[in-house]
């Protein structure tokens, strides 16, 4: 109570008022009694009485403006001091308190700024906590949702909205299951919401499935849900969603491509097995059956070599780690020396073969040896599946910044329904015929890793019996590494 200077000084203000209404009514009182002693014979008690009475009034307003005026004094800095917190709770914290009192008055200033200092700088940190959050739920390739009890979305990111398709979200309003129509992930989250309330045990209510959703495009979901819990109290869901569409995808080709090659495998390894065993269990063979035999023991043999090399051609440039070398060149001799040997396996089938290649050619950047295979193996395929008489045309021409190669023959053809899966591993549109031919089903699969390793672009236009186009578009330019 002592060091109370706050107190002391209100105290010492209303003692002194109180003084002054007392001197000053004492002051009134006495003039009137004076005066009532020098003329007693003229003065009456009621006029005594009401002239006490005003003087009583006057003072009590003296006293009431001094008072007011003092009590200003006093509180103007408390209202001050009130002010600048109400800035505090608006979130300005520009303005501070200046008092320069040294009694509570200016304690409570300087505590109410070292407040706002205090308060300004957690919430800087809240900001930039948020603003960090934001950015990573913004780039985060995974989407994510919060929920809670209810099942309001609290949370939603960028990904999320794109991966559902969902325009907008009022957060704490819209409910998961008006954003997202799909009845297994909501009925998960209601089991994840009702055994993380009643166990309590977050370990035992956290849950991983697969969920597949149909649109705006059909993929394949792994979502993993989590309460989020404090102090054993759960307060939401979180969910987190992984598309493993590619991933699956991915692996049912594996799946297909060891069966494809067992299959592939199997079946030359089973005529070479058959023949040999013929000859080995029957010597009294006619010389002329020994020969046929062996000639179809090596036409197995071949197209089993075939299939592997063109096995491990397509494991390399599968192959993550793969760095091409990449050469300036000049293509006319590379395109001559492919021309002049096919032109004599064509002439064999009594079929042609047409150049048309530009005079000036601009240097492109590739690999002789991919741009061989590429070339190659188009070559093939039209030579194969081109009757006798064919024609088969190649044309390689400039075409803005890129050069433009076209592989087309009047063949057999293509079905529509089959072109956008011919450059499928082991995909044949008629596996008896390709097997006949001595096709291993990854040739069109070799073009389209090598036509993608240098940025290019194929295309294909085919009618049936009427023949089919290859068009090759590579820049001249690559970038500077390919992987």
């Amino acid at each position: 109570m002592v060091k109370n200077k706050l107190f002391w000084k209100i105290f010492t203000s209303y003692i002194a008022l109180l003084c002054l209404g007392l001197t000053l009514t004492g002051y009134f009182v006495s003039k009137v009694i004076n005066g009532y002693y020098l003329s007693p014979l003229t003065r009456t008690l009621e006029s005594d009485i009401k002239t006490i009475i005003l003087y009583i009034l006057l003072t009590f307003a003296i006293t009431l403006v001094i008072g007011f005026v003092i009590m200003k004094i006093n509180t103007s800095p408390l209202s001050n001091i009130t002010q600048i917190a109400q800035n505090f709770a608006r979130g300005n914290f520009a303005r501070k308190a200046e008092i320069a009192s040294s009694d509570e008055m200016g304690d409570l200033a300087n505590a109410i700024n070292i407040m706002g200092t205090e308060l300004q700088s957690k919430m800087q940190t809240i900001l930039d906590d948020k603003n960090r959050l934001d950015a990573i739920m913004a780039n985060m390739n995974d989407a994510i949702i919060t929920t809670d009890l209810q099942e309001r979305i609290i949370l939603i990111n960028n990904a999320a909205k794109t991966m559902f398709g969902i325009s907008s979200v009022t957060l704490n309003k819209d409910y998961l299951w008006e954003k997202l129509r799909n009845e297994k992930l909501c009925n998960l989250v209601r089991e994840i919401i009702l055994s993380s309330t009643k166990i309590g045990d977050k370990t035992q209510a956290t849950r991983t499935s697969e969920i597949e959703i149909p649109s705006p495009e059909k993929k394949l979901l792994q979502t993993h849900l989590s309460p989020i819990q404090i102090d054993k109290n759960t307060y939401g869901i979180l969910l987190v969603f992984h598309d493993i569409t590619e991933l699956r995808k991915l692996e049912n080709t594996r799946r297909e491509f060891v069966a494809n090659v067992s299959h592939e495998l199997r079946t030359p390894l089973a005529s070479i097995k058959g023949y040999v065993e013929t000859l080995l269990e029957n010597n009294a063979l006619r010389h002329e059956d020994t020969q046929d035999f062996l000639r179809i023991i090596m036409k197995h043999s071949q197209r089993l070599d075939n299939l592997i090399k063109d096995i491990l051609e397509l494991s390399k440039l599968d192959s993550h780690d793969l760095k091409i070398e990449l050469n300036t060149m000049d293509i006319h001799p590379c395109i001559d020396n492919i021309f002049s040997q096919y032109k004599e396996h064509c002439a064999g089938k009594n079929q042609s073969l047409a150049l048309d290649i530009a005079q000036h050619i601009p240097m492109i950047e590739t690999n002789e040896y991919l741009l061989r295979q590429l070339l190659t193996n188009l070559l093939d395929n039209a030579i194969k599946y081109s009757h006798k008489g064919g024609r088969i045309d190649l044309k390689v021409a400039p075409m803005n910044k890129s050069i433009q190669f076209e592989i087309s023959d009047t063949g057999i053809g293509i079905p529509q329904e089959h072109i956008p899966r011919i450059f499928e591993r082991f995909y044949r549109v008629d596996p008896a015929r390709s097997r006949e031919m001595g096709g291993t089903g990854l040739g069109l699969a070799i073009v389209k890793h090598i036509v993608h390793l240098h940025h290019g672009s194929i295309k294909v236009e085919s009618t049936v019996n009427a023949g089919s186009k290859f068009i090759i578009t590579i820049p001249l330019q690559q970038p500077k590494y390919i992987a």
